[in-house]
């Protein structure tokens, strides 16, 4: 199940941007998991559960987001718009190339309402602003 400390590790595949942004859809509670032993804070460098940078001396609620899997969603990066699906609990992260244009297309519509409108017009590698919505070539950026 993908968890919000994994955005602490990820860079955007497009332009290496640090740190990506995330839109929860649905999440489930996992009370049974034991974090007593979990270094706290378990994020080094960017807390994505509170969506801000990690700063020495500051509690963060580790133990609140370690019990939290994310079902479904979507991590954007705010440089260039490159955005990544989050389905049944996985982090579909794939180079542009790689990714399934209508798949990409059925989850935006699908969750168009939760989805920012400028990923929705803008977002790559596909967007919903044209049809004929065309993977962006990486030796034009």
């Amino acid at each position: 199940m993908m968890r919000y400390w994994a955005l602490d590790l990820i860079r955007c595949l497009g332009c290496k941007h640090y740190p990506l942004e995330i839109i929860v859809f649905e999440k489930e509670i996992q009370e049974n998991i034991d974090t007593s032993d979990i270094e706290k804070p378990l994020c080094k460098s960017y807390c994505a559960y509170k969506r801000q940078p990690v700063k020495p001396g500051t509690e963060y609620p580790c133990d609140k987001c370690l019990k939290i899997g994310i079902k479904t969603g979507i991590i954007y990066c705010p440089k260039c718009l490159r955005w990544y699906p989050i389905r049944d609990g996985i982090l579909i992260m794939l180079p542009d190339k790689k990714r399934k244009k209508a798949s990409d297309i059925e989850f935006l519509r699908a969750y168009a309402g939760k989805i920012p409108k400028y990923i929705l017009r803008e977002g790559k590698p596909y967007n919903l602003s044209s049809e004929t919505s065309v993977a962006v070539n990486e030796e034009t950026q």
